[in-house]
């Protein structure tokens, strides 16, 4: 960053937007204290909060131990595990954030999880509290419910920054939005008096890319899933039955933790399931969470590359991987996706995570698979990353490719999907097509109506 100036107020939300790698997060870790700026000082009235872009909780650990660490009531010496869960539970219930205070962190779905890490920095009553990429791994009812939260925060006199990439939540909901690109801040905007259009104009230094349009191919059935039941609990599948032909894009709707994550890795061939799953051709996969389970934060791109790919013939010489095959896929996916890196052989840990998100698609469309399962392929990038990243797997799609698309993005599945599968608690509940698909239905039936 280089002579970033930023003043954030009471009783209002300031958004910060920009491309990945812009200096967004790094900015509110320096506010936060947590990173040290080379030069220039930081000052706050009052505690700080950050609501971390990847969750810096404690996963064995349950719900409430997570938001009161080091701040539990005690009893004498012992901690006092009741005062503390329902002081967790008061806390949830005022601002609207349900939860259940004993439940394992390792165990609650990545919107849940988020919600730990909310309830933990207001449990503080933050003066200041910075959000980065707070809603983006919520769906909508979840979004609405999270902005209702922070829009009283504010009210109650806190001063709020938001680090998204989600332009109608900027327009919506913050009093003046900041733009940072290359380190800088370029433009600050009065948010009433703005678009969308200009806000993404400041953010890429011109126009946006436009997602490439659909094109009808072939609708031979490439993916068929039948009587599909796996896993336990509140992530349980039950009697799944579903189809994905050649050429389209099939999109599941629904709130996080619905069975989306169990049904993405029966099919993957995680977990054990019952049913049948049949796949006819080679499958690329994106999964949710770049870092755990796409990444190796600490190998090179052209590793990285590799990951996935290292049992397929033409990635070996003899019983050796050739890295001169990998440097190869890291170089098409560099361009393909332009991917911005000092050069292939940094770890994956430095870039942005835009960026990381870029090879992980990449790689999952190496070699033009016949179906790709897509778990949330644009969460926490950029409005031009993810024009790039849907233009790339619709291009895929009328090449041919059978694309299942799990989104918590209400309107990505909207914008990409031929047809529109709904879950909820484990079941498709509903299924739509066609044009003109009725948004407000498809939430009605996310958050749980009954199908007509």
């Amino acid at each position: 960053m280089d002579g970033v100036e930023l003043d954030l107020r009471a009783h209002e939300i300031h958004a910060l937007v920009g491309e990945n790698g812009a200096g967004k997060s790094t900015l509110a870790n320096i506010a936060f204290g947590s990173v040290k700026a080379d030069a220039g000082t930081t000052q706050a009235v009052g505690t700080v909060g950050l609501v971390h872009q990847h969750f810096e909780l404690v996963g064995r650990l349950r719900v409430w131990q997570n938001v009161l660490l080091g701040r539990e009531p005690r009893k004498g010496w012992l901690i006092d595990a009741s005062a503390a869960r329902a002081r967790v539970l008061d806390l949830a219930q005022r601002n609207g954030l349900p939860i259940d205070p004993d439940a394992l962190v390792d165990e609650l779905p990545i919107g849940v999880q988020q919600r730990v890490e909310l309830l933990r920095e207001l449990e503080r009553d933050p003066a200041v509290l910075l959000l980065d990429e707070p809603t983006a791994a919520l769906a909508p009812a979840e979004i609405d419910s999270f902005f209702t939260t922070i829009v009283q925060l504010a009210e109650r006199g806190s001063a709020v920054m938001i680090v998204t990439h989600k332009l109608q939540e900027v327009i919506s909901y913050s009093k003046r939005v900041s733009v940072m690109r290359h380190g800088k801040i370029v433009a600050q905007f009065e948010t009433a008096r703005t678009s969308i259009d200009e806000i993404a104009r400041a953010m890429v230094g011109g126009e946006v890319p436009h997602v490439a349009q659909r094109q009808k191919t072939g609708l031979q059935p490439c993916v068929r899933v039948e009587h599909l039941s796996a896993g336990t609990g509140s992530v349980a599948i039950q009697d799944i039955n579903l189809e994905v032909r050649a050429g389209e894009i099939v999109g599941i709707a629904g709130v996080e933790g619905n069975g989306q994550t169990t049904l993405a890795d029966a099919i993957a061939g995680l977990i054990p399931y019952a049913g049948a799953i049949a796949v006819d051709g080679r499958i690329g996969i994106v999964p949710q969470d770049r870092n755990r389970e796409g990444l190796v934060l600490n190998w090179s791109i052209v590793d990285n590359a590799m990951l996935g790919r290292q049992h397929l013939r033409e990635s070996r010489r003899g019983p050796l991987l050739d890295r001169a095959v990998a440097r190869a896929d890291a170089q098409a996916i560099a361009q393909r996706f332009d991917l911005r890196a000092a050069s292939l052989e940094v770890a994956a840990r430095t870039l942005s995570g835009g960026n990381q998100q870029k090879i992980v698609v990449g790689r999952a469309l190496l070699g033009d698979p016949q179906f790709v399962l897509a778990y949330q392929p644009t969460r926490g990038i950029d409005v031009g990353a993810t024009a790039l990243v849907q233009s790339r797997l619709i291009e895929a799609r009328n090449a041919g490719a059978a694309i299942l698309l799990i989104s918590f993005e209400l309107d990505e599945i909207l914008a990409l999907a031929d047809r529109v599968l709904v879950m909820y608690r484990g079941s498709i509940v509903a299924e739509f097509s066609g044009q003109g698909i009725e948004r407000g239905r498809v939430g009605e039936l996310m958050a749980g109506a009954r199908a007509s």
